[in-house]
Parts: structure tokens; C-alpha cells; sequence
């Protein structure tokens, strides 16, 4: 079915930086609530576009972050609070007076930071397998950071590394079309590479890895608006004790749902469940 509404995209400068977004917009969507859809480490803003065209009746901006796919990488700012700035100057770029916004992976934490930076646009958080770690499980995951291939010789080597090496089902047709939209590809199943160098990676995992990292639920004691959690129940990334950490530290708790199928990328595995939560909870965001 051809989805009902049309792409636009675009660059804005924001700060030190110049951001690529996509920009869904649902056919009649004059009144459809706004969500700024902020992608994980490993992907780009492609990983949105399934889930906007599914959902259907939400208006989804999707940037590229900073360092990844066609937004430029300032070289430096790898806080969650340097992230949200991007998000909320974006957000007044576009003139969205309210908006919810949702991060996949570790972005959870640039979300809840800008929910924290604007209570009164911020309608709802929406964390999508929210990758909450303490500080060791932070230097794994940079030690992680360096061993993992940024580079593929060909569209199915990609695909076969993604099925081996990334838990949760990953059905056919839709893990091509995610690979196609996140990965950056030469040709028809040519050579493909990740939609960032892999310095920025690190550069990231270190900042995360680091003192001052602001990586943490932290920020969700001081958000007090809705929130939707997704948890992939094979993921390797968010334990159900973390996920009660979570929910603990935010002052009004939040709603939950389990993708018994689905590891650190439930939108993937598990489409039609989780659009129609999506859909249902943004119905309710207005």
C-alpha cells in the first residue's frame, strides 16, 4: 500500500553545525502532532522512514546527528546535552511550537535531556531500547566501538553480519529495506560502509566512556511528561532491570512495551507492533 503522505528534506545550520533532516509529512496532517525522531550511534535518520510512512498520522523530522550520515561533525560536542541542542535548534528552525521527541539506542538520553531543556514544548519521550549502562558498561561498549566492521564488501556480507552479529528477528524484506535506508551503499549490492567514520564513533564511545559523561538517567528525574518505553525482549542492550531503573527515576513512571522478538531494534523486527503502539500513544500527545 502506497503510504499516504509525501518527504521533504533539508539542511539547517544550527550552531557549529549544518544538519541534514527528513521531513514526513501525513497527507491532511495539518493538526497531526510533531515528532523529532533522533536515530542510534550505529544507523542514521534512514532508520525512520518505515516507521513514519507506517504510523502514518504524525508529522516525523528526522535529523542526521552530528558526524553522521549528510550532517557535517563539528569535530567536538558529544554530550546528550550537545545532541538536544541540535534537536531543539532544530525544532526552532522548523517553527514547532510542540513536539515529542524519540531516540533509539543512546539517544534516550538526548531525548530526555531535551524534555528536560523544554518542558512546556515537549509533549512526550518516546525511548526506543534506551541503552542505559553504568560507567564499566560504558568502557565495554568503547572497547565494543573498535572492533566492529565499518566497512562491507557487498550489500549481502552486509546483511549476513547484521543477522549474525545483531540479536532479535529480523525479518526479510523488512531488514533489506533497513540496511538499504541506513547503510551508505555503491551501486546495487556493492560495496557498503556505516553512515559515519569510525573516529566519530569512538570519539563518541569515549565521551560516553569519560567522567563527565552525561549518558545516564540523570536527566529523567526532571521529566514529567509522558513517556512511552520499547524494549526489544532478546536485546543484549536493555536488561528488564535496567528498564525498571528507568521507569523508577522518572517522577511519573512510564508506559512500557515488550517486543518479545525483537533485540535493540524492535521498529525492524516487529513493525506492525510497534507502529500501532506508536500510533496509539502520539494519538494521545496533542
Amino acid at each position: 500500500m502506497k503510504p499516504k503522505g509525501s518527504w521533504r528534506a533539508g539542511h539547517e545550520t544550527i550552531g557549529p553545525l549544518r544538519m541534514y533532516y527528513r521531513d514526513w509529512r501525513p497527507a491532511g496532517g495539518g493538526k497531526a502532532p510533531a515528532v523529532v525522531a533522533l536515530h542510534g550511534s550505529l544507523v542514521q535518520s534512514g532508520m525512520w522512514i518505515p516507521v513514519a510512512e507506517g504510523v502514518g498520522k504524525a508529522r516525523f523530522i528526522c535529523p542526521d546527528q552530528r558526524g553522521y550520515g549528510l550532517s557535517s561533525d563539528p569535530g567536538s560536542g558529544d554530550s546528550a546535552a550537545d545532541f538536544a541542542r541540535d534537536a531543539i535548534g532544530l525544532a526552532n528552525a522548523l517553527m514547532l511550537d510542540r513536539f515529542t521527541v524519540m531516540g533509539h539506542s543512546f539517544a534516550y538520553a538526548i531525548a530526555l535531556e531535551a524534555a528536560r531543556m523544554e518542558p512546556e514544548r515537549v509533549a512526550a519521550a518516546v525511548l526506543v531500547d534506551p541503552t542505559v549502562r553504568d560507567a564499566s558498561g560504558h568502557q565495554q561498549n568503547l572497547g565494543r566501538a573498535a572492533e566492529r566492521p565499518a566497512s562491507f564488501p557487498s550489500f549481502a556480507e552486509t546483511l549476513r553480519w547484521w543477522r549474525e552479529n545483531e540479536e532479535g528477528g529480523w525479518p526479510a524484506a523488512e531488514v533489506k529495506r533497513f540496511l538499504r535506508e541506513v547503510m551508505v551503499a555503491e551501486g546495487n549490492g556493492g560495496p557498503c560502509r556505516a553512515p559515519y567514520t569510525q573516529e566519530r564513533l569512538l570519539r563518541l564511545r569515549a565521551f560516553q566512556a569519560s567522567p563527565g559523561s552525561d549518558y545516564g538517567i540523570g536527566a529523567a528525574k526532571h521529566v514529567k511528561c509522558p513517556v512511552l518505553i520499547f524494549r526489544g525482549s532478546l536485546s543484549r542492550r536493555l536488561s528488564a532491570q535496567a528498564e525498571r531503573r528507568l521507569r523508577n527515576a522518572l517522577p511519573n513512571g512510564a508506559q512500557s512495551v515488550l517486543c518479545r522478538k525483537s533485540g535493540h531494534f524492535p521498529s525492524v523486527s516487529e513493525p506492525k507492533r510497534f507502529n500501532d503502539a506508536l500510533r496509539k500513544f502520539l494519538a494521545g500527545t496533542r
